[in-house]
């Protein structure tokens, strides 16, 4: 078992480093389309593939093999998937998980609060976006000691709604470019977020994808 998790591992790293200058990255996706639609089934999935200005797309709470003929049109589109794994059904994101993550399910990047998981990501070329929750800028102070930015692409930072609030009261830049998600309702509330330098933003509510 542990020789098919180091197998799966540096396989996974291999194909990730052939495959790095031809996907186009988070940031450069972010800067064409500002929102990133969280998929937790099947309908959400497949109104997501019916957007032709989306570009990515973050899945959560979800069996990635129920997804399997999906995932294969996402990829058609060259649509970005991103996995939240600690919200993620049937895979255990260790270095057997996340190896299949990117070898089999072919996964542009993760999401987790987890730095050792974003370490184990980043080390088979895996994008990386470290969750962080944070109801002032105190918790995001305390939230960002975590960070260690060579393993980290980018911040996700929630609830949304407070960032235009945090942010500025911060004693330092952030080491790393940020999106926001968590209890968006509105276009305003989102046009807030990205006015406070959000790099773009991660939600659920359908209407808010386009």
């Amino acid at each position: 078992m542990r020789g098919l998790r180091a197998l799966l591992f540096l396989t996974a790293k291999a194909r990730c480093s052939m495959l790095v200058r031809q996907i186009q990255l988070l940031p450069d996706r972010l800067a064409q389309h500002k929102t990133i639609p969280i998929v937790e089934n099947r309908l959400q999935f497949m109104q997501v593939l019916r957007l032709q200005q989306v570009n990515s797309i973050l899945l959560r709470h979800c069996d990635l093999f129920d997804f399997t003929p999906l995932l294969g049109q996402a990829h058609q589109r060259s649509l970005a998937i991103y996995i939240n794994v600690d919200q993620l059904d049937g895979i255990y994101p260790d270095e057997a998980g996340l190896g299949l993550l990117a070898q089999y399910f072919h996964v542009a990047g993760i999401m987790s609060n987890n730095p050792r998981i974003l370490a184990l990501g980043k080390a088979i070329g895996l994008e990386t976006i470290q969750r962080m929750f944070a109801v002032d800028s105190t918790g995001l102070e305390t939230a960002l000691q975590s960070v260690v930015a060579q393993h980290v692409d980018m911040l996700n930072i929630s609830p949304a709604p407070v960032i235009p609030y945090v942010i500025k009261s911060l004693s330092r830049p952030l080491p790393v470019p940020f999106i926001g998600s968590g209890l968006l309702q509105t276009r305003q509330q989102l046009q807030a977020v990205l006015d406070a330098g959000a790099a773009g933003i991660a939600v659920a509510r359908s209407e808010l994808w386009r």
